[in-house]
C-alpha cells in the first residue's frame, strides 16, 4: 500500500487511555518517518497540549491543530494556514448557551482562555482527572471570557463546551441551538463535549490543504481516528481507520477497524498495511 502521509488523532487513538505513547506505536511511527512517510498529529488540542513524547518525535514536520483550524510547522512554529472562528460568531454561541448547565472555553492563537469560575469547578462537570489537569495547565483564567471576547475581538481557533456527566439531552438541545447559527462547524470528541470551529475548519480540510502543499494525492494518505470530529479526515483519506474503541459515527465511515488505543491499534494497522 503506497501511503505517503499518515494523519493521527491523539486522544482515544494514538495515545492510551492514560495519555501515553506506547513503545510499539512509537516504533511504528519512527519507522514510517525513516521511510519518508509524513506523520502528522491531527488533534483538537493546541501545539502545547500535544504530549512531549509525540511533539518531540524526530521527524515530525507538521501538526494539524484545534480540529483543523491551524496547520503549523512543527519545527519552526510558523502557522501555515489558519481558518478561525470570528469573535462575533463566538458571542452568538455564548448568548445561545449561557443559560444551560455547562462550561465553555476557547483557544486563541494557540492558548486556552476560560472563566476562572469554570476552572475552579471542573470536577462538578465530572470531567476525568487527567483532562481536568490538562485543561488547567493550558487555559488562562479570566474574570469573564465573554467580556474578554467583546473587548479584544480576536479570531478564535476553536470553542469547547463541556456538559455535566453524559447529559445527552442538554447536549442535543445545545446542538439544535447552534444549528441556527450560520458558519459553524460543530462536532464532538467525547460524550460530554461539543467542539465549535469556523466554516472550513475541519481535520479533513486541513489534510487536503497540507497534502496539496506537499504534492501528495489524498489517495496516498491514511487517517486514524475515534470520534465524530475525525470523520472528515477519515472520509477524505485514501484509507480511513477507526479504532475499536471509537464511536459508531467514526466506524461507519472507516475502511478498516483497528484494535483499541490501549492495544496498540495504530501500530497494528501500520505494520500490517504500510510497513
Amino acid at each position: 500500500m503506497n501511503i505517503r502521509l499518515i494523519a493521527l488523532d491523539l486522544d482515544g487513538t494514538l495515545l492510551t487511555s492514560d495519555k501515553r505513547l506506547s513503545e510499539r506505536n512509537k516504533r511504528a511511527l519512527e519507522e514510517c518517518i525513516r521511510r519518508g512517510i509524513y506523520i502528522v498529529p491531527c488533534t483538537g488540542r493546541t501545539f502545547e497540549g500535544i504530549p512531549k513524547p509525540v511533539r518531540m518525535l524526530d521527524g515530525i514536520k507538521y501538526t494539524i491543530l484545534t480540529n483543523g483550524a491551524c496547520i503549523q510547522d512543527a519545527e519552526t512554529g510558523e502557522i501555515l494556514e489558519r481558518r478561525g472562528l470570528f469573535w462575533e460568531k463566538a458571542m452568538q454561541v455564548i448568548d445561545r448557551i449561557e443559560d444551560f448547565t455547562l462550561m465553555y472555553d476557547c483557544y486563541i492563537e494557540g492558548r486556552g482562555k476560560a472563566d476562572r469560575r469554570f476552572l475552579d469547578t471542573l470536577e462538578y462537570y465530572e470531567i476525568r482527572p487527567e483532562i481536568c489537569r490538562l485543561i488547567r495547565e493550558t487555559r488562562d483564567p479570566l474574570p469573564s471570557l465573554k467580556d474578554y471576547l467583546a473587548k479584544k475581538q480576536p479570531l478564535l481557533d476553536k470553542m469547547n463546551i463541556y456538559f455535566k456527566g453524559c447529559d445527552r439531552e442538554t447536549k442535543q438541545r445545545v446542538r439544535r441551538e447552534l444549528a441556527e447559527i450560520e458558519g459553524l462547524v460543530v462536532t464532538s470528541s467525547m460524550p460530554n463535549n461539543l467542539e465549535i470551529n469556523g466554516e472550513g475548519a475541519t481535520k479533513g480540510d486541513a489534510i487536503r490543504l497540507l497534502a496539496d502543499r506537499l504534492k501528495i494525492p489524498v489517495s496516498q494518505t491514511m487517517a486514524f481516528g475515534d470520534g465524530e470530529n475525525d470523520r472528515s479526515m477519515m472520509e477524505l483519506a485514501g484509507v480511513g481507520v477507526a479504532m475499536e474503541n471509537g464511536s459508531p459515527l467514526a466506524k461507519e465511515c472507516a475502511s478498516y477497524i483497528a484494535p483499541s488505543n490501549d492495544a496498540d491499534g495504530v501500530a497494528e494497522i501500520i505494520e500490517r498495511l504500510v510497513l
